[in-house]
């Protein structure tokens, strides 16, 4: 039979549950009091609320908090880069880029956007957060040019096959709104350069 104890393990996982789907979604510093007053007015049955008000207010809350997040990390994100671009050996271009090469490689560089690159990687947060690695997948990558986001798209051309870089991008050439840890987010990448399929030219292709 489920005792006492069952159900109040049970109730305390369901709230680390429920922690843990409100830190996933980045919802930040909610009221408590007020969550156990929704649950338990939804468990009688006496929510005052639909489900279109809910979303309505939840989608008019989650809006407001990524314009203020946004704005946080692209504050953050150009004072990180100021400081960055001081340290020896970072290397900052025209669009905001910056670079610097750990490991040159044997001087054999991409070309163009259509050279197809295998590299291993591993992208994190200003604050060292890893929220990308192709270690942590035991697999390598493979990509053209093209296909990459700003920063990547001339980061890479800087370095050699065989050679390690990194990539500090801001949040324009990164993904902008749309960054995989919130939005307007600088990146920095641990890149290295495996092999280089280098483009067909036109007039091998017509051959």
């Amino acid at each position: 039979s489920i005792t006492k104890a069952d159900v109040d393990s049970a109730s305390y996982a369901l709230g680390v549950y429920f922690g843990q789907m409100i830190k996933m979604n980045n919802l930040g510093d909610l009221n408590i009091n007020e969550i156990m007053k929704g649950c338990n007015a939804y468990l009688k049955d006496d929510s005052q609320f639909d489900s279109n008000f809910i979303n309505e207010r939840m989608n008019t809350f989650m809006g407001k908090r990524n314009v203020a997040v946004g704005e946080t990390n692209l504050k953050e994100g150009e004072a990180f880069l100021a400081e960055n671009a001081k340290k020896e050996g970072v290397v900052s271009t025209e669009s905001g880029l910056q670079y610097k090469v750990v490991r040159p490689g044997n001087g054999n560089f991409p070309t163009s956007v259509g050279d197809e690159v295998t590299v291993n990687y591993e992208g994190t947060s200003i604050d060292g957060e890893v929220f990308d690695s192709s270690y942590e997948a035991g697999q390598a990558v493979s990509f053209t040019l093209d296909k990459v986001i700003p920063g990547w798209k001339e980061g890479i051309l800087n370095i050699d096959e065989g050679g390690e870089i990194m990539l500090y991008i801001p949040s324009e050439l990164a993904y902008g709104e749309s960054g995989p840890m919130g939005p307007n987010q600088t990146l920095i990448f641990k890149v290295e350069l495996i092999s280089i399929q280098h483009a067909k030219n036109a007039e091998e292709i017509a051959e």
